[in-house]
């Protein structure tokens, strides 16, 4: 099979990108990690990413489709780590917590109470992200950035097999100044709630260099790797 070189040359470009960004708001560029997402990624091509850069981790939203996707891929050869980043159904819960590291859509009480109950069956932590909502979008999750102080308090108080990570934010399509002050608004929630060495999941293809410039440490990043692909540049 014909490995497609053009993945390999995107990513390189993407990591160059990053370390701009970073440079340019005096940032440690190693502590910036790359979240590829793999939802509209060919299997070939997510296999010679893998084979061939040291990737810290790879998206789905899709349970079945990342089991399929991923079984040729060398996933294991750098520690690679799954996110899971779709919406979250109770009647998948623990699937996706046989099969992935972190889930990155936790966004309600009632949710992580399912979750907790299944991660103790599994006598496991359940690593999760919360996913707050800045766009005004009802078929986007999230929860409201001015309620989740007190989700998080219901999450830590009431859920003993969850451990909350950091934050995972979907920005509107906008002009740059204002994705900086979204941004700045979530890095400033972050920065009240979480530790520096929690995850800050803020960007996607078309805002990348905005959100790590901003504060974001693990940018998701779809279409900018893989856009030779059928499907568009969607991340998420």
């Amino acid at each position: 099979m014909t490995e497609n070189t053009a993945v390999l040359a995107n990513y390189d470009n993407v990591l160059e990108r990053i370390k701009a960004a970073s440079l340019k708001s005096g940032r440690d560029f190693e502590k910036i990690n790359i979240l590829a997402v793999t939802k509209y990624a060919r299997s070939q091509d997510i296999a010679t990413l893998l084979t061939h850069r040291n990737v810290f981790a790879v998206g789905e939203s899709r349970v079945q489709d990342s089991l399929q996707k991923w079984n040729n891929a060398p996933l294991n050869a750098f520690k690679t780590k799954k996110f899971f980043i779709g919406q979250l159904q109770s009647n998948k819960t623990l699937k996706v917590l046989e099969k992935f590291d972190i889930i990155c859509s936790l966004d309600n009480a009632k949710i992580s109470a399912r979750l907790n109950e299944q991660a103790e069956k599994l006598d496991k932590k359940a690593n999760c992200l919360l996913q707050v909502k800045l766009t005004e979008k009802l078929t986007q999750g999230g929860a409201d950035l001015d309620e989740a102080p007190a989700l998080i308090k219901v999450i830590k108080e009431q859920n003993p097999n969850i451990n909350l990570r950091g934050v995972m934010a979907i920005a509107p399509i906008a002009p740059p100044q204002e994705l900086r002050r979204l941004f700045k608004k979530v890095k400033n929630f972050f920065d009240n709630n979480f530790e520096k060495s929690d995850y800050l999941s803020l960007g996607m293809s078309e805002d990348y260099e905005v959100a790590v410039e901003e504060g974001s440490n693990l940018p998701r990043i779809g279409g900018a790797i893989f856009k030779n692909n059928a499907g568009g540049n969607n991340d998420n």
